[in-house]
């Protein structure tokens, strides 16, 4: 009995990896939650300190990155760039919506 236990739950499992897999490549489920990472916003470096026009790029990211930025905006290190005069030029640049947090 539990050899014939055992057999089904390894099939059970087997069957069922693939359609884990393919479950989650066709996009059946909502989107991953964006990953917060600071860093993934360095390709405005230029825009924020040289007070360049953002790339589009850095319009990707910035846009990636906007359910991250109320978070990033409490940082004591980063709210002075999200905040900052160049970090609300780059949002309307970008068409990222104004702050509300």
């Amino acid at each position: 009995m539990k050899v014939y236990a055992l057999q089904l739950l390894l099939l059970v499992a087997v069957l069922a990896a693939p359609c884990t897999t393919v479950c989650r490549a066709s996009g059946a489920g909502p989107p991953p939650p964006p990953q917060c990472d600071p860093l993934a916003l360095r390709p405005c470096a230029a825009a924020v300190i040289d007070g360049a026009r953002p790339s589009g790029e850095c319009c990707a990211k910035v846009r990636e990155q906007e359910p991250c930025l109320c978070r990033y905006s409490r940082n004591p290190d980063l709210r002075r760039y999200i905040n900052s005069r160049e970090g609300r030029r780059i949002a309307a640049v970008c068409r990222v919506r104004r702050l509300r947090c």
